[in-house]
């Protein structure tokens, strides 16, 4: 990215754009670390599914379920439909029938993620049938 073209996206991120936040983030992730958290974190509070995606998998990874629940919720609001998969994901732990559900109609409509989460998850409780079904529309 040349220099105009920064600053070009620098004016959009200060205009308050949520696209050109992530696109910055993502253009000085490596020069300055500080300066990505801050604009990913601005860009998902302001609806960038991407973003919000982004962060929902890093509190997810940190255990943090409640904050990333809500991350993945702004993922799927925006139309990412990974965030919708891992969203269900993390519902299978207290409503595990609605959460099966959302993944069978994801998976239904051509989802490759969540045909893949289904096929885990009859493998888990060990329902070889349903296990294959899922892990058959893969390929």
């Amino acid at each position: 990215m040349t220099q105009q073209e920064l600053q070009a996206l620098k004016a959009k991120v200060d205009a308050d754009d949520p696209a050109a936040m992530f696109l910055y983030a993502e253009a000085v992730r490596a020069a300055n670390p500080a300066e990505y958290e801050k604009y990913i974190v601005l860009a998902a509070q302001l609806g960038e599914p991407h973003a919000a995606e982004l962060l929902g998998d890093k509190y997810h990874e940190l255990g943090d379920m409640e904050r990333a629940m809500q991350f993945y919720r702004t993922g799927a609001k925006g139309g990412l439909l990974d965030c919708s998969v891992k969203l269900a994901l993390l519902k299978l732990d207290f409503d595990e029938y609605a959460a099966t559900r959302e993944l069978e109609e994801l998976a239904e409509s051509g989802v490759q993620s969540a045909c893949a989460a289904l096929a885990a998850y009859y493998k888990s409780k060990g329902n070889r049938k349903e296990y294959n079904f899922w892990r058959s529309l893969l390929k």
